[in-house]
């Protein structure tokens, strides 16, 4: 006996209940679930779907979803960062690499105009304004998107973790390079110009990307 869409969407239904708040780990233990109740099914094919459904769950020990939930976080965290480290690898290479060469470079001239330090400081100024307003828009549309489709995503939770922590990175450059003031040419230039970029792929490329292949990987993720 095969599961019908009803079966499944009965399936997401009984995951909520259990306190799997996301729906991409929602899926991934669906799918598990699902293929289990078929296997039972074979074994007893007299049981109602709710039977097989519970005699599943059962296996998952007294704690239910807790343990399995939280090894399907840290799986799929891991598996969001390395898609995240995909697509910064991918700027390091021809023709990016060529576009970050002439941005080290172009900061490098800076240091001889007396105003160097001033202009760093506005650029650095200047990141850190647009990120904060970038990361406080894409959390507006993710809270829009799963107030429209109600289903919270954990790659959007990923993403807002690493917008955290890139200001925050921003604010330790900011501090760093105010605390010391004095760096070399070659080191101000390389600090400015790995700030400027990471921020882009943080706020912009990832963003963009990174919701692409999660589309190929959810369909259902195109449609809220």
């Amino acid at each position: 006996m095969n599961l019908t869409n009803s079966h499944i969407q009965e399936l997401y239904k009984f995951t909520r209940q259990h306190y799997v708040e996301h729906y991409d780990v929602q899926t991934e233990l669906v799918d598990h679930l699902a293929n289990d109740i078929e296997q039972i099914w074979e074994e007893h094919p007299n049981l109602s779907f709710e039977d097989a459904r519970d005699k599943s769950f059962k296996k998952f020990g007294i704690f239910g979803f807790m343990d399995v939930v939280d090894a399907k976080k840290s799986q799929m965290i891991k598996k969001y960062f390395k898609i995240i480290l995909k697509f910064v690898k991918e700027w390091f290479r021809l023709p990016k690499i060529v576009l970050t060469i002439l941005l080290f470079f172009g900061f490098y001239i800076l240091q001889n105009i007396p105003e160097a330090f001033i202009i760093h400081n506005t650029i650095f100024f200047a990141v850190f304004v647009v990120s904060f307003f970038i990361m406080v828009y894409l959390s507006l549309k993710f809270k829009k998107k799963q107030k429209a489709s109600q289903k919270k995503w954990l790659f959007e939770r990923v993403l807002q973790i690493q917008g955290f922590g890139s200001l925050s990175l921003i604010l330790f450059y900011m501090h760093l390079f105010l605390a010391i003031g004095d760096f070399s040419k070659a080191f101000s230039a390389f600090l400015i110009t790995i700030l400027v970029i990471s921020t882009y792929i943080t706020f912009v490329i990832i963003p963009k990307r990174a919701t692409q292949l999660l589309e190929e990987t959810y369909p259902e993720y195109k449609l809220v």
